[in-house]
């Protein structure tokens, strides 16, 4: 029997700085030489300690988050790459770096290039008061600078990520960065919509009255017009979130809204095997500490009934456009969906925020706006 397909995450938790929007795990800090090597050295144990938990899999997709992966230099993802094709068989067939428009120029792309198939630009926004607003540090021409530079150092596959509903947008300002943004070329396009994460600077501010977001009916403009503007310019909307070329959907994220097989390493990644789920805890000292002392980064672990994993592959699945294959759903756990979740099935499809195309369920183009209430009610 032949070993099955997985996805491997590395996460880099260091950013220059932490945007005001931000709850994803990283510190305000570029990381010296000496701290790479730690971290570095701590991602190699972490691996060996998990390696028989993952025998019997082959990683086919590679991803470098963060924080901004892009602040490594190369010899950093050099001995990641060194060392992992010495202890598996490793050849994914798409390798993504994220990185932030500033410090990218050719010679340093041309470097990555040399390692990575696919760029994901973190754009946000192509509005100087976008930028602002959002507490971004680059400007928009280092956009373009970045994104001519990545085309010049041989990347064939870039996606931009852009940020909509930031305070003060509008509508016609959002058409404009569309604009701009498919002006590049870009094989790859997610718009992810603000959202106030508990905890960051954003969610203080709106609380007390400081920032003010766009209303709920422009915010549901923005999401009819970033769909018709994008599918008319040739863009799949594949994923609520995300356009791509034909071809060109990004490999790694679908094993997520798949609810297939993935490794995280490094501190705040999270892992799915089977039956189980970890997540490492959101603390790069405890991690290195640990890994230094050889044991296991603390994490929290949980192992889920068939009815939990196959409600989430059904909450997952229903954030592709093509919706989940009712008969893979039986096969898969032994639950069929229809009969599972009986009237409250039938009163979204009535509602019509679901629907079922030929063997599929899946979101109308109503239900995508309010996906989190079909998930809601089917949690």
């Amino acid at each position: 029997m032949g070993l099955k397909e997985a996805a491997l995450y590395l996460h880099f938790p260091f950013c220059r700085a932490k945007c005001p929007y931000c709850d994803f795990y990283s510190l305000a800090l570029v990381p010296s030489e000496e701290l790479l090597k730690r971290y570095l050295k701590a991602l190699q144990k972490e691996f060996l300690l998990r390696q028989e938990e993952i025998s019997s899999y082959r990683f086919v997709t590679f991803y470098a988050g963060g924080g901004t992966p892009s602040l490594a230099p190369i010899w950093f993802y050099e001995e990641v790459f060194g060392f992992l094709k010495t202890v598996l068989d490793f050849s994914p067939r798409e390798i993504t770096l994220e990185a932030n428009p500033e410090g990218l120029n050719k010679l340093v792309l041309v470097s990555f290039r040399e390692i990575f198939n696919r760029l994901s630009l973190g754009a946000q926004s192509l509005n100087p008061e976008g930028l602002k607003a959002l507490g971004r540090r680059h400007q928009v021409e280092e956009v373009k600078m970045a994104f001519e530079a990545a085309r010049t150092a041989g990347f064939e596959n870039i996606g931009l990520d852009l940020i909509f509903a930031w305070p003060g947008q509008t509508l016609k300002e959002l058409k404009e960065e569309l604009e701009k943004l498919v002006s590049f070329g870009p094989e790859h396009i997610s718009c992810y919509e603000l959202t106030l994460e508990e905890g960051t600077p954003f969610y203080q501010a709106a609380r007390k009255g400081k920032i003010l977001l766009p209303a709920e009916e422009d915010v549901v403009s923005m999401h009819e017009l970033i769909h018709s503007f994008l599918v008319a310019k040739g863009y799949e909307h594949y994923e609520i979130s995300n356009f791509a070329r034909p071809g060109f959907r990004c490999r790694h994220n679908l094993f997520y809204w798949e609810a297939r097989p993935y490794l995280g390493l490094g501190p705040g990644a999270a892992s799915f095997f089977g039956k189980k789920r970890y997540k490492n805890l959101e603390d790069l000292s405890l991690y290195l500490k640990n890994l230094e002392e050889g044991k296991p980064p603390p994490r929290e672990e949980e192992i889920l009934s068939q009815e939990v994993r196959f409600r989430e592959a059904v909450i997952l699945g229903l954030r592709l456009l093509k919706g989940i294959k009712l008969e893979s759903l039986v096969k898969r756990f032994g639950i069929n969906p229809l009969e599972y979740y009986g009237e409250t099935l039938e009163k979204l499809l009535k509602e019509g925020l679901l629907e079922i195309s030929g063997e599929n369920l899946r979101l109308t183009g109503r239900g995508r706006l309010l996906a989190n209430v079909v998930f809601r009610e089917l949690v």
